[in-house]
């Protein structure tokens, strides 16, 4: 169980995190008023106009999701080897459908998915493998926070089969994992009159077609680990025969902008677009078997989404994909993480009474806030 852990890099990114949660405390907050105080469920920084979308106030949303990803571990020598050609060291996850639950209760999400098993014939190609996610949201339309842990457990090497065609199966880490947790915070300007959440949970509808800024704000830890070495083995000899790196651990700070948009049909119907990317500034540790490597540094970051389906009245029905990803660099390697997800997603509305304390909880400033 240590190896699902994420590790934190060396000790001085613990100054990146605590700088991490002060930019996103900063940033969830320093759009709040003086006179901000809630009148009824809302404040008025996060008052909407009921003509352009509609909020389900008393509602719990629930229902199944049906998901696939692509997960990658991108490898680039920085080295220079003597050959004619080498293709990308490319680690990737066999575990790519996910079922799991989905339940929203006005400002609350909380997602639980789990890889289902792969048939044989791509077990005994690709090998065993083994991942799961969670996931947790709070926040209004104007602002909200996210925050997702993921593991992956077991991966083959993708291209492989470009190195050596007499093979049958490629070659496997049955041991490499992969963790990543992420805490995002997003904050969208035209909130008065686009929902962005209408498109991604079961609690807002966009009723007119409207587009606005976003600016996003990811604190994220990465960790690859394997039990030797994280390259292969037959694949040495392009990264130089020293290296044999078996930890890395990235810990940062990316600020993200950029815009979205709901595409609205018949107030029912609906296409979403959304982009932002920015700087990435990040502390990584890369550790050999001889030694460990540290750097600071900038590189750059970029969150993707799609979505487009039917959110009615009781029932919605959604599919939404998403690419996201990291890249860690170093002198020895240039790595990315790349993450291409794909799900489906049914729910239902159920009424609700408003809890007595979660009433007393839709007075405080940390409800009106967001």
């Amino acid at each position: 169980m240590a190896s699902l852990k994420v590790h934190l890099p060396y000790h001085s990114c613990r100054k990146w995190i605590l700088l991490s949660f002060g930019v996103l405390f900063f940033f969830t907050t320093n759009a709040q008023q003086q006179n901000n105080e809630p009148t009824g469920k809302y404040s008025k920084i996060t008052k909407y106009d009921t003509n352009y979308m509609y909020k389900f106030d008393a509602a719990l949303s629930l229902g199944p999701t049906l998901s696939y990803r692509n997960f990658n571990i991108v490898l680039k020598p920085k080295i220079p080897v003597d050959c004619t050609y080498i293709s990308d060291l490319k680690w990737r996850s066999p575990s790519k459908r996910f079922w799991g639950i989905d339940f929203n209760y006005d400002k609350f999400g909380f997602t639980m998915s789990f890889a289902g098993v792969e048939p044989k014939a791509d077990r005994d190609k690709k090998g065993e493998s083994s991942s799961k996610s969670f996931g947790f949201s709070y926040g209004g339309n104007r602002c909200f926070l996210e925050a997702n842990f993921m593991t992956f457990k077991g991966f083959y090497e993708a291209n492989s089969a470009l190195q050596d065609t007499s093979l049958d199966t490629y070659y496997q880490s049955p041991n490499l994992t992969s963790s990543m947790l992420n805490l995002k915070v997003w904050y969208l300007t035209n909130h008065h009159k686009f929902a962005f959440k209408s498109c991604y949970g079961g609690l807002y509808r966009q009723l007119k077609t409207q587009a606005s800024f976003a600016f996003s704000s990811n604190l994220h830890l990465n960790s690859i680990i394997a039990d030797s070495s994280i390259v292969p083995d037959p694949d040495r000899q392009y990264f130089d025969n020293a290296l044999q790196v078996r930890v890395i651990d990235c810990g940062g700070l990316s600020i993200m902008a950029g815009g979205a948009i709901n595409f609205v049909i018949r107030k029912k119907f609906f296409i979403n677009l959304g982009w932002v990317l920015g700087p990435d500034f990040q502390a990584l540790t890369m550790a050999t078997e001889e030694s460990t490597y540290n750097k600071s540094y900038t590189s750059f970051t970029q969150d993707f989404r799609f979505a487009s389906g039917l959110n009615a009245h009781r029932w919605y029905f959604t599919f939404t994909a998403k690419h996201e990803t990291n890249r860690f660099v170093n002198e020895l390697l240039d790595s990315r993480i790349r993450l291409n997800s794909f799900s489906l997603n049914l729910g239902y509305r159920l009424d609700m009474k408003t809890p007595k304390l979660y009433s007393k909880f839709q007075k405080t400033w940390l409800y009106s806030v967001f």
